[in-house]
């Protein structure tokens, strides 16, 4: 793999066993293993490459993202510990977007970047109308910064699209997984159609890999990345994502876990970047990587 092609993950998620511990027993299935960054930063680099960027997410299975800031101290001890090794990795996170919990002082944090939606497959109906555009969710949209956005993700494109139309379109938007887990259904499939219709008018929105959420073959996806570009432009694109550690089953019941780790999971998007270039000329770097400059931009620090 090139360099380059890992020098971003968009998603991933970082937790400890202790972080476990509030939801043990009161899941339906089974606990995650736990995914510590300093395992996670040594299987990348026994394949020789160090990322620049890593964008750990909120987990849907915990209450609350007290392991991203979590991962933010700890980067800073991996720094003490090994002095020079990961200077120039740049560690970013996505927190609960619940209005409760991400406060006006949890979202100051320079290193926080957005909130995060999560209704996996939800139906487009459980949506209300209203569901995002009462008090409290239009207060804790209002507490985001210019550059924070926020992440939505659901299986369903009616669903991403219903919950799209209710955030004020000032607001930045990142479509999780392409905006589909339903690669049957194709990409003109009614209600994706007017999902990438809705972006486009928006001019805000970015579509967010790894990809293999909508399906695990590479081919099957690729009309659906052509389809986002004509839609919003191949800088809204950000396909480098890991979206480690894997957690759920493909649309075959086949655990994520026993397809991919760290490593093979960006390969996997490197892949896909590179099927999408083929067929439309785009270089392969930026459709992995290249709106990160936006979606991630540093926080400039207010002047005295």
């Amino acid at each position: 793999m090139a360099a380059d092609g890992m020098s971003l993950d968009g998603h991933v998620h970082f937790f400890t066993a202790s972080d476990l511990e509030v939801v043990a027993g009161r899941l339906p299935f089974a606990l995650p293993v736990p995914h510590l960054l300093s395992n996670y930063l040594a299987q990348l680099a026994k394949s020789g490459v160090a990322p620049k960027l890593l964008n750990n997410v909120h987990l849907s299975v915990l209450p609350d993202s007290s392991n991203v800031f979590a991962s933010f101290e700890e980067m800073e001890a991996l720094r003490a510990q090994w002095p020079g090794r990961y200077d120039e990795v740049r560690l970013v996170g996505t927190i609960k977007a619940d209005p409760t919990y991400a406060t006006a002082e949890r979202l100051s944090h320079p290193q926080v970047v957005g909130i995060r939606v999560v209704l996996h497959d939800a139906p487009p109906e459980s949506i209300s109308d209203h569901a995002y555009g009462g008090s409290d969710w239009l207060a804790l949209l209002a507490r985001l910064r210019t550059d924070q956005h926020v992440h939505v993700y659901a299986k369903e494109a009616e669903t991403n699209l219903r919950v799209l139309r209710q955030i004020p379109d000032q607001i930045r938007v990142v479509i999780d997984h392409l905006g589909t887990c339903h690669p049957e259904r194709g990409e003109d499939e009614p209600s994706y159609h007017a999902l990438l219709q809705e972006a486009g008018r928006r001019g805000n929105v970015w579509f967010k890999g790894p990809g293999y959420r909508t399906s695990t073959k590479v081919d099957e996806v690729v009309p659906f990345v052509r389809a986002i570009i004509k839609a919003v432009s191949a800088d809204r694109v950000l396909l480098s994502a890991s979206d480690a550690p894997h957690v759920g089953t493909d649309n075959e019941g086949v655990g994520f876990a026993s397809h991919y780790n760290s490593v093979s999971a960006l390969e996997f998007c490197e892949a896909l970047a590179s099927s999408v270039s083929f067929a439309t000329g785009i270089p392969v770097r930026r459709l992995l990587s290249a709106a990160a400059d936006d979606l991630f931009p540093i926080q400039q620090k207010a002047k005295p």
